[in-house]
């Protein structure tokens, strides 16, 4: 019997020494590869904006964690609500590991309901995960003519939005389809700075973003109480919204609140991923780099300086949510599409 633990503990021991050159053999090939190279982050929105904060941030730590310790730049690649930065990614990128991407929100959704020219599948991207869950919600300035939903059914507000591919666009046009709210919804603005700005001049009267971009860009306005939150979109009430209702509370029927809960949440909205082609040892060195940045002492106080809640999501999770999203059943995409006006 001792000879066979024996023979066992030896034949382990085998197997280790001959696994580790190998395993050392790719990690030393990823560090090559990495040394003196440039990793690009593509930011599919303006300078300025919630994602262009947190691409520069990411920047200065992720290429501490990445072998090789390449250097890290940001690009804003702006146009169609995200969309061009996600096609330029997926079809035209170096596909060697050095271009990743921050996209927008609700562009799975996007390609599920087939409402804009995308040329990519978000099942084929490499998704290293994600820094939380996005909180959107549809806000207004307290002197608007209506604060609430049921205000908006009564009089017109004025939202500023990206694109209509854009959930900026869709959020405030499903409000208008399903609750039958008046919002006028204005396209064309290419970052939440921008809309923003544009509430400052008096252009529009609010915006349908993330919570987030409030908190880091404009706490002033939170602390001194003017702004008026119409509805949130996410899978519970924010503890900075706790007595706004969720998109979800609305329904009425059954069929009402599978559409609803579709647009409410997105655990992919605030992913890292890169294109498909990129060599496996390669992006699991990314994956494996992003999450420690994510858990980086020092990354998690520079973003809670800035008002940034890192809550990390793993890729597993997030592959999960996309796959579920792009497997909806015609029939539900039909309805979707019928509410978003997309069958016009």
């Amino acid at each position: 019997m001792k000879k066979l633990r024996f023979a066992a503990v030896a034949l382990c021991a085998a197997a280790v020494a001959i696994s580790a050159p190998a395993s050392n053999a790719k990690a030393d090939a990823v560090a090559d590869f990495y040394k003196d190279k440039t990793v690009t982050i593509y930011v599919s929105v303006a300078p300025g904006g919630l994602y262009s904060t947190f691409g520069q941030l990411l920047s200065k730590y992720f290429g501490n964690h990445i072998p090789g310790h390449p250097n890290v730049i940001v690009k804003h690649m702006t146009g169609a609500g995200g969309i061009r930065a996600n096609n330029y990614v997926y079809n035209a990128a170096p596909k060697d590991g050095t271009a990743v991407l921050t996209p927008v929100s609700g562009l799975t959704k996007t390609v599920a309901l087939k409402s804009a020219n995308t040329k990519y599948d978000p099942r084929k991207y490499h998704w290293l995960g994600g820094w939380g869950e996005a909180v959107t919600d549809c806000t207004v300035w307290k002197t608007a003519p209506a604060t609430t939903i049921e205000g908006a059914r009564q009089k017109e507000i004025i939202i500023g939005a990206f694109s209509k591919s854009s959930t900026t666009y869709q959020r405030p046009a499903l409000l208008n389809t399903l609750l039958g709210t008046k919002i006028k919804i204005v396209i064309g603005y290419k970052g939440g700075s921008k809309v923003r700005l544009a509430m400052e001049k008096g252009e529009v009267q609010g915006f349908c973003g993330q919570f987030a971009g409030w908190k880091t860009r404009k706490p002033e306005w939170l602390k001194a109480g003017k702004l008026a939150h119409l509805v949130q979109f996410a899978s519970k009430r924010s503890a900075d919204m706790p007595n706004t209702r969720l998109f979800s509370e609305f329904a009425t029927t059954d069929e009402e609140r599978e559409i609803y809960t579709f647009f409410q949440s997105g655990v992919e909205d605030r992913a890292m991923l890169v294109p498909p082609g990129v060599p496996a040892d390669r992006v699991a060195a990314l994956e494996k780099a992003y999450m420690a940045t994510l858990r980086d002492p020092e990354f998690v106080a520079a973003a809670k300086k800035i008002k940034f809640d890192i809550d990390p999501i793993s890729s597993s999770d997030i592959r999960k949510f996309v796959d579920s999203t792009m497997e909806m059943k015609p029939a539900t995409i039909a309805k979707l599409r019928k509410a978003l006006g997309l069958n016009k």
